[in-house]
């Protein structure tokens, strides 16, 4: 045996093979999520018009990432999540969960889903219904009693495992939901409004889970309305409108823009020189003990520090003041023409 590998060795080429081989790349990860060019076109039950839902979508997302896809009533992110689910097939184009087809069972074990309004079984307990869910996936009876007792701490309702799911409010039906989607610890987790009807507490708990599912390595795709908290967890966003999407990236570059206006905070400010100031445009604000000075323009600015600064003004501090994701959502849809004749929705799904 070892006769014929040194042989190998001798024969001629076999430096130059194993040059070649040392040098091959290692072949990269699939996204976890691949939408190539995805089309869904419905027909009106009544007059059988087509109307596109999704037009065009392409996404790639890789393991690690929460990725929010944002978007008005009738956007199309209710159809884009049914057909990464297999609950419906695109018209055109493909899609692909770690490189399988979403009916594919292998792909639909690891994946993990919640609803915008889950509605479960509510003669059950939480203890009842995450039992079903195991079994729905194949689960071992003791597995899935460990996972379920984990779930229930890490949400809150531990306390609340053996009552009757008819029994529950919405922001505790939510947090069961969350529970039964993380169950069978998926690797692509999809989130319909998950931040629905919580409170501030429940909404934090749901934030730092999401957190840890990222760290595990999940991939998070997730549709929410509210933008304030969908900046500061999203690695990456895609604005869709009218089935199209309409921008894409890093929530980082995305709202690294211009400087929308520098706000000066000072102790206090003459009354002679509050008044010049707003003659020349710009907006002064009581803020408690405090003045608050908003500059549209740098130039401007230099020259009312150097102004504050001769008079003996305390200047607590500058600083600017971006767009946020609310405001950058609001204008890319005001350009794609929203809140006109051309572009309400009319009788098309979400």
């Amino acid at each position: 045996m070892s006769r014929d590998r040194d042989d190998s060795r001798g024969r001629p080429g076999w430096a130059a093979e194993a040059a070649a081989r040392s040098q091959l790349r290692e072949v990269e990860p699939l996204p976890t999520i691949l939408l190539d060019g995805v089309s869904k076109v419905y027909r009106d039950p009544m007059t059988l018009k087509p109307f596109t839902a999704v037009d065009g979508v392409s996404l790639s997302l890789e393991p690690g990432e929460i990725f929010g896809l944002l978007g008005p009533n009738g956007a199309g992110k209710t159809s884009t999540i049914k057909m990464i689910l297999g609950l419906t097939r695109p018209t055109r184009g493909t899609i692909r969960l770690e490189g399988r087809d979403p009916q594919d069972p292998t792909a639909r074990r690891r994946l993990g889903y919640l609803p915008e309004n889950p509605c479960f079984y509510d003669h059950l307990t939480a203890e009842e219904y995450l039992g079903l869910v195991g079994s729905l996936f194949s689960i071992e009876p003791r597995t899935v009693r460990r996972r379920a007792e984990a779930l229930l701490e890490r949400l809150g309702l531990r306390v609340h495992g053996r009552k009757a799911l008819r029994k529950f409010s919405k922001g505790m039906t939510q947090r069961l939901g969350l529970c039964q989607a993380l169950l069978n610890e998926p690797a692509v987790l999809v989130l319909d409004e998950p931040m629905s009807g919580l409170d501030p507490i429940g909404r934090a708990d749901v934030k730092h889970i999401l957190r840890e599912e990222r760290a595990r390595g999940a991939t998070i795709l997730m549709t929410s309305h509210v933008l304030a908290e969908t900046e500061p967890l999203c690695d990456r966003v895609a604005i869709l409108h009218r089935g199209r999407v309409l921008e894409m990236g890093s929530v980082k570059a995305i709202l690294e823009s211009d400087v929308l206006e520098w706000e000066i905070t000072t102790d206090a400010l003459p009354d002679q020189r509050m008044s010049l100031l707003r003659e020349a445009g710009h907006r002064v604000d009581s803020v408690g003990s405090r003045w608050v000075v908003r500059v549209l323009d740098a130039g401007a600015l230099q020259g009312i520090l150097r102004t504050l600064t001769e008079e003996r003004v305390f200047i607590r501090s500058v600083e600017p003041r971006r767009e946020s994701l609310e405001e950058y959502f609001v204008r890319v849809l005001e350009a794609d023409g929203v809140g006109t004749a051309s572009g309400r929705e009319s009788g098309g799904r979400s």
